[in-house]
């Protein structure tokens, strides 16, 4: 069984086979979605939305001690991995790229009769967002020989970038949802020149964003969701109050109005 791994949110990472804790079983459940329906005359009914439902990750474990003492504290030690009063993630050393922001469920050790062990421990881990996230953004160089990127986040077989100097490029979504605006925003970042202001057109959703005041290359514009910043200062007045989302896959950007520019995207992908 390959390890897991519990990352805090401040960077501090926790091995748990290395430090005691034996991991039998580490089990992605497919997604759960639940659905909305309209009643239609008498007999019958059309489905009008579906939501995706969070996971439960069913981790098994066992707590491993060298005597009774070291035993309890064990189990002091595994509290502190999984408190829970904030998120934490957890990668499987098999994926190590990919991460899931979790909190865990209240569980009970009980200790293997006399031995300096527990038996199967099951300790459900909720993840609320309901998918992986990629470890790594879009800011970083995309290739296998960094162990950044790897197999199963639908990187194709060509060279691709998430830095731009053209009018027109493609913007790879690669995860399995769209990332929008309002809940999983793709940050754009542009530096150039644009007396007149210019226009972000996503031609394959329909959406266009557009700053109406000028900006050279020396500002930097950075359009985080629906809150535009021009030098870390609110924008959103002088904006179209536009937004762009990003479907799965190839995504047609179009820009106009700015020349001498480079724009570049920092997110995550969700698998």
């Amino acid at each position: 069984m390959s390890t897991i791994i519990i990352q805090r949110l401040d960077g501090t990472k926790y091995d748990l086979d290395a430090l005691g804790f034996r991991v039998k079983q580490f089990n992605i459940p497919l997604n759960n979605y639940s659905y909305a329906y309209q009643q239609i005359g008498k007999h019958g009914s059309t489905r009008t939305d579906s939501y995706q439902q969070y996971l439960v990750i069913p981790l098994i474990l066992t707590i491993t001690a060298e005597d009774i003492n070291d035993y309890n504290l064990q189990l002091f030690e595994l509290r502190r991995i999984m408190r829970s009063d904030e998120d934490f993630y957890v990668i499987n050393s098999v994926m190590p790229y990919m991460r899931w922001k979790c909190r865990a469920e209240a569980v009970t050790p009980t200790q293997n009769g006399n031995f300096w062990r527990s038996a199967d421990v099951t300790i459900n881990l909720d993840c609320a967002d309901g998918y992986a996230e990629s470890v790594a953004t879009t800011l970083t160089p995309m290739n296998f020989s960094s162990g950044a990127w790897g197999f199963g986040q639908n990187i194709p077989d060509k060279d691709i970038s998430f830095e731009f100097s053209s009018n027109d490029f493609v913007f790879h979504n690669l995860g399995l949802i769209p990332l929008t605006a309002d809940e999983r925003p793709a940050k754009i970042i542009f530096n150039g020149d644009a007396p007149n202001g210019f226009t972000i057109t996503n031609k394959t959703t329909g959406q266009s964003f557009k700053l109406n005041r000028g900006v050279s290359r020396a500002d930097t514009v950075i359009i985080n969701g629906i809150m535009p910043m021009v030098n870390a200062q609110q924008a959103y007045k002088d904006s179209n109050h536009g937004y762009l989302d990003f479907a799965i896959g190839e995504n047609q950007i179009h820009i106009d109005g700015a020349s001498n520019f480079d724009v570049k995207f920092d997110t995550r992908f969700y698998y």
